[in-house]
């Protein structure tokens, strides 16, 4: 019960803030890309090494390659990424972030890539309260949430990988 009212109210915060920014993002395509933030379900078994690969690509530093991944309990979260991770108690019920939370929202990326496939509150708000140029997904998400949205299965990170970055090529120039 309790559950159900929080993400109620999560819900309800959350398409007041898609509401609020509707506006057309302009992005200039001759702007470099200089940073990558990723939100990753750990649900789909990706390793986010597979996104620094577009950091390779356009020659972006790992420092500026940010991946927090999503964990439905904190008995889930192994040692090695726990500072990388979050779960639903990171986010309080009214939508407050604690912990890394609130500074990876409030530092400013250039492309956030959403990569998870469940219509999931806690994926879903994160990537609204991102500060970023341009947001990448899938179609089984919220289609508001994102921008560019690539239609492939999330379990093929790598077709997802080239097609990400035969679409930011696009917006962004890249250093030869």
């Amino acid at each position: 019960m309790f559950n159900w009212i929080r993400r109620l109210v999560l819900n309800s915060i959350y398409r007041r803030l898609i509401k609020n920014s509707v506006e057309p993002k302009k992005i200039k395509s001759s702007k470099d890309l200089k940073n990558i933030s990723v939100i990753l379900d750990h649900r789909l078994g990706v390793d986010k090494e597979h996104f620094k690969e577009i950091g390779n690509y356009f020659k972006i530093p790992i420092k500026n390659i940010r991946v927090v991944t999503f964990f439905q309990s904190k008995k889930q979260i192994s040692k090695t990424v726990q500072g990388e991770s979050y779960t639903p108690e990171n986010i309080s019920n009214l939508g407050v972030f604690n912990g890394f939370l609130t500074d990876f929202c409030n530092l400013s990326t250039d492309v956030l890539i959403n990569y998870y496939d469940k219509d999931d509150i806690n994926l879903k708000y994160l990537s609204a309260r991102i500060n970023k140029k341009l947001s990448v997904g899938f179609s089984t998400v919220d289609n508001e949430l994102n921008d560019l949205i690539i239609e492939v299965d999330a379990r093929n990170v790598d077709i997802f990988v080239s097609e990400c970055v035969k679409y930011l090529k696009i917006f962004f120039t890249f250093k030869k």
